[in-house]
Formats: C-alpha cells, sequence, structure tokens
C-alpha cells in the first residue's frame, strides 16, 4: 500500500515533529512513527466498512419499512439489488476485513443518523437509480457500480469526511491516496476472492522506513555540519527546519543505506522540497546536496552494493 516516497514523507513528518517537542525520547518518537503507518491502514480498513456498513442500513430499512401500518408496494416488494449487491456481500463476509476491523476497534456505532442521511442522499443519484433499474445481476457489474458510486459520491459527502476529521486528523494527509487504494481493491476483486493491500509492499520497504527514521536521528548532528559547510555564509540557523530535515534524510540514503541508488535519493527529494518547503527549496536542496556529492564521489565515500546505484 505505502510506497517509498509515501514512507519518507511519513519518516519527515515524524522527525519534523520530533525536534519540535521538548521530549527527545527516540523509542517513544519511533513508536510513534509506526503508530502513524498503521493509521493509514486504520483509514482503508474505515472506507471498507462504509460501503458495508451503507449495504447494512438498506437491509434494515427495507426489514423496518415491512412493519409500516400503511404498507406501500415498494414496502411489499422491495428492490434488493442494493443489498445483495455480489461486491458488497463478500466484502462483508471478508475474514481478513473483519478481524483487522477488530484490531483497530473501528465501527459506525453511533453514526446511524449519518448513515442514513448518506444513504437517501445516494438513492437519487443517477448512477444508483440506474443500476437498480438494470436487469440482471453479475460480480463484475455489481463491483463496477460500487468503485464509481465510491469514488463520485461516497467519499464526497461533506457529513463523511466531518467524520473522518473527528477521528483522525491525519487521515486528511492520506485521504486521497488510501481513497484510490480502496477503488483499487474494489477494481481488483474477482468473485469470491478479495485482495485487501497490505501495508507494506514487503519487509524490506518496512525496514527502509526504519532504517531512514533511526539513522537520520543519529547522524543528524554530522550531516547538519556537512550542509553548514556548503551553505556560503549563510547560518544553518536560518536554513527552513523542512530543508535541513529533507538534506539529512537524503545524506541519510546516500551515505548509510547500500541499496538505494544515489540518483534515486537526490530526485525524491529535490522533488519532496517543492511540495513540503517554501518555493526555492527545490533549488536549494538541489544546489547542496550536488555540492556534497561531488566531494562525497571525490574522496570515494559513498560505499554501495550493487551495479549502478552510485551514478
Amino acid at each position: 500500500m505505502l510506497n517509498r516516497r509515501h514512507l519518507r514523507i511519513r519518516v519527515l513528518q515524524v522527525l519534523y515533529a520530533w525536534q519540535q517537542s521538548p521530549d527527545k525520547d527516540l523509542a517513544k518518537a519511533e513508536k510513534s512513527f509506526l503508530k502513524s503507518l498503521h493509521q493509514v491502514e486504520e483509514l482503508y480498513i474505515f472506507l471498507l466498512l462504509y460501503i458495508v456498513e451503507l449495504r447494512d442500513y438498506a437491509a434494515n430499512f427495507i426489514e423496518d419499512s415491512k412493519n409500516k401500518k400503511l404498507l406501500t408496494e415498494a414496502d411489499v416488494n422491495p428492490n434488493t439489488k442494493f443489498i445483495d449487491n455480489l461486491f458488497i456481500n463478500s466484502l462483508k463476509d471478508d475474514t481478513a476485513l473483519l478481524t483487522l476491523a477488530g484490531a483497530f476497534k473501528l465501527s459506525f456505532a453511533g453514526e446511524k443518523e449519518m448513515i442514513r442521511n448518506i444513504y437517501f442522499t445516494i438513492r437519487e443519484t443517477e448512477e444508483f437509480q440506474e443500476y437498480m433499474e438494470a436487469e440482471g445481476q453479475d460480480f463484475e457489474t455489481d463491483k463496477k457500480f460500487i468503485s464509481k458510486l465510491f469514488g463520485k459520491h461516497l467519499v464526497e459527502e461533506e457529513i463523511f469526511q466531518g467524520l473522518l476529521e473527528e477521528k483522525n486528523i491525519h487521515w486528511d494527509d492520506d485521504f486521497p491516496f488510501i481513497t484510490s487504494m480502496v477503488i483499487k481493491t474494489i477494481k481488483d476483486a474477482s468473485e469470491g476472492k478479495i485482495e485487501l493491500s497490505p501495508l507494506f509492499k514487503d519487509k524490506e520497504d518496512k525496514q527502509f522506513a526504519l532504517d531512514l527514521f533511526r539513522k537520520t536521528t543519529v547522524h543528524a548532528d554530522r550531516f547538519t555540519e556537512l550542509i553548514s559547510s556548503k551553505t556560503n555564509n549563510w547560518e544553518i540557523e536560518r536554513v527552513a527546519q523542512i530543508d535541513l530535515l529533507m538534506m539529512q534524510m537524503a545524506l541519510t540514503e546516500i551515505l548509510e543505506m547500500p541499496t538505494v541508488p544515489v540518483k534515486v535519493a537526490m530526485n525524491e527529494y529535490i522533488d519532496m522540497a517543492k511540495y513540503y518547503s517554501t518555493p526555492k527549496s527545490k533549488s536549494f536542496v538541489n544546489g547542496i546536496l550536488d555540492s556534497i556529492l561531488m566531494d562525497f564521489k571525490r574522496d570515494g565515500a559513498i560505499k554501495k552494493t550493487g551495479r549502478g546505484l552510485i551514478e
């Protein structure tokens, strides 16, 4: 689920928070870092549960309608196509989803009114009505409908976005990316098989994130001196904190992480500077790192395992 760009951004965010905090407990900061990563997975599971919750509300609404004193034709012979949606029912029974939801203690308890409002809103959409009126039902059609409904309507509901903000203020940063991962999960599903995306692609990515966090912290003073030597009388205290952190992280990958290509490390942090710091940061970070890198290459300071990792 999380690629290395996302992992670098997470490390940057946690290191920045750690440096701003008076509490310099590294073990506690590392625990906070891992927790922040798992919050991404929590959002992913919560969005999938959201789909199931709407289906369950619809099912309960149909049953409750049968107990009314004055029954309509729709009450007696309800259209159950939505609650019978083959994709949603596979999701509802998915053991992995239920296990993770339980582990994270995620539920929509107390949110019945919100779910009710959203359900009646989506019932009026063109996509929903076309789906309900179409004849036949198969897994591919059902999952395409849910994918479109989720991406176009469900995640756009303001009251739902408000709920996410209440539950976790950090989810806002992850929301666009995780929304795309949910849609990918829907599209990749096959009948009887839903593959949830793991938090890390593999063990190497998790270790990459931990090493980047730990080694950047351990070598921060050493890298600050290197950066300071290249700032041309510009006092290091005047360098934007976020720029300094990105350069420290880049130097960590270049010097302390043998399998990361130098060019990848350079390009990643130069690009990140464009989005996460000042308008001039991209050029500044590029110039400082390039100057330091020239010294490294001249002195043979870069030790990488594998061909093509230094160039």
